[in-house]
């Protein structure tokens, strides 16, 4: 193709097409930002730029400022496996004051931003490797957990789980941590990547000590201890657990299966809590309860706690769609 690119480029009156330049850099499978002041510089550029990026690691995000002599700037401005919203929120922040050309490409998603905003003139033309569709459906790697976590509780919010609820609104007694634990272990095991188990054992000598998640991708691996805490006016059950004490318990929990697993020579990468409540605390307030709780509890945690802990992630059930 970079024959036939090139050749076109030399004998074309007008300028290289914004989607001809995304189309090539796209196929050339690396992330890669280009910018420039004028899209002419690209063709004067092509065979510079084309050699840089085939050298460049395929591990990160390269950038390069183009202008009428060819490269002026080329450095790394991230890694290419973080994931998508970060990735745009990277960008955003780089080039949203920028008033000329740059071409953004990473994992399937390819687009041209002018004075600062992407451009929809061209956006419905792009040739992606994959559509975005494929991308969301793509299945991460246990390193990705934090991205699933979100787009799991977007998916509570629009899945339509109306058998959680009676016909007042009101979470049905029968929903209980099991249940609720089932529901994120079965969007885990379409959406990541590997084995997702429920209830492993974290200790050989004692059966009963089983976390309620343990996810392996052949790379790394990731325990998840679910809790649950709903306030009474919310909930037909009669047990209405105080938040606070729930997010206590569980990342005590997870302190005790982060020992037995170093205990038996078989630690993992991530450890989370995870929180499915209902309550009438803002999310500020959730958020400061979970840090004002780890600092209470961490001079009792173990170093083994703190090798694998990466934060409590929280579901308020008071967003999901709910019966009309």
């Amino acid at each position: 193709m970079s024959n036939d690119f090139l050749k076109k480029a030399k004998t074309s009156n007008s300028l290289i097409s914004e989607h001809k330049i995304l189309e090539y850099l796209s196929n050339m499978g690396k992330a890669v930002v280009i910018s420039m002041e004028e899209l002419d510089y690209f063709q004067k550029g092509f065979l510079e730029i084309k050699m840089a990026i085939e050298r460049a690691a395929c591990s990160d995000i390269h950038y390069f400022v183009l202008g009428e002599g060819g490269i002026k700037e080329q450095n790394v401005i991230g890694k290419s496996c973080i994931d998508d919203l970060e990735f745009h929120n990277l960008i955003d922040r780089k080039f949203k004051e920028y008033s000329g050309y740059c071409f953004v490409v990473n994992a399937g998603i390819s687009y041209m931003m002018h004075g600062g905003e992407i451009d929809s003139s061209i956006e419905g033309r792009l040739s992606k490797t994959k559509t975005m569709q494929e991308i969301l459906n793509t299945k991460k790697n246990v390193c990705d957990l934090r991205e699933v976590f979100e787009n799991f509780y977007s998916a509570c919010k629009y899945h339509n789980y109306y058998y959680c609820f009676d016909s007042n609104g009101l979470i049905k007694a029968e929903i209980k941590e099991l249940q609720l634990r089932n529901l994120l272990q079965a969007y885990l095991n379409e959406n990541v990547k590997g084995d997702v188990l429920t209830e492993f054992c974290t200790d050989y000598y004692n059966d009963e000590e089983s976390v309620d998640i343990y996810l392996n991708d052949g790379i790394q691996r990731a325990i998840i201890e679910v809790k649950y805490s709903f306030k009474n006016t919310y909930y037909n059950g009669n047990t209405c657990y105080p938040f606070e004490a729930r997010i206590g318990v569980g990342m005590k929990q997870l302190d005790k299966y982060a020992r037995h697993l170093a205990r038996g020579n078989r630690q993992v990468d991530f450890g989370y809590v995870y929180m499915f409540y209902c309550n009438d605390l803002s999310e500020g307030e959730v958020l400061q309860i979970i840090q004002e709780k780890y600092e209470e509890l961490q001079s009792q945690f173990s170093n083994d706690f703190f090798s694998i802990y990466k934060g409590t992630f929280t579901n308020n059930l008071h967003n999901w769609e709910k019966p009309l």
